[in-house]
């Protein structure tokens, strides 16, 4: 069995001098989350075996934060232009190429395609904010099952929370 990490980038700024959505960097909140969500993660698992991240900057700034708190080697992570603003079905089509040798995936994208896709892998209607998490354990035993596999959400959480937890 596998499990599929699913997070949205963290908050993002809009700089005057970025014109595309596409270069937006991470601003000072979405900086601060990352440790949060990592720090979760890592007390509480399951930790992550691969990260496959879009290719826009604050998806990939997210990525590369969640993986320095981790401690996760730099080939762990892979950035895809094909996650940028995707839909659910191009989400879990692009999951496939998670390695088999990985028993938890983390996929780090953007909305809505993400919180469409836990509702059709998990049926959890949830609301995934900025470096919001879910946790989906699949029925899945390969990778290459992903776009036919069912879950179960194990938890959802958001920063917000960690932080007023912690």
């Amino acid at each position: 069995m596998k499990t599929l990490l699913i997070m949205r980038h963290a908050k993002s700024d809009y700089p005057a001098d970025v014109h595309d959505d596409f270069d937006r960097p991470l601003n000072e909140r979405g900086r601060k989350d990352l440790p949060r969500v990592g720090h979760l993660l890592a007390e509480y698992g399951p930790c992550p075996d691969a990260v496959l991240a879009s290719s826009a900057l604050r998806a990939r700034q997210t990525a590369a934060g969640l993986a320095a708190t981790l401690a996760l080697p730099a080939k762990a992570l892979h950035f895809d232009d094909a996650l940028y603003l995707a839909p659910p079905a191009a989400l879990a089509q692009q999951a496939t190429t998670f390695p088999d040798s990985a028993q938890t995936g983390l996929l780090i994208a953007h909305n809505p395609g993400l919180e469409g896709w836990i509702q059709q892998v998990s049926g959890a209607q949830i609301r995934l904010p900025t470096a919001g998490l879910a946790a989906i354990a699949l029925s899945a035993f390969s990778w290459a099952e992903i776009p036919r596999a069912s879950g179960q959400l194990l938890y959802y959480v958001v920063p917000r929370l960690i932080k007023a937890i912690t």
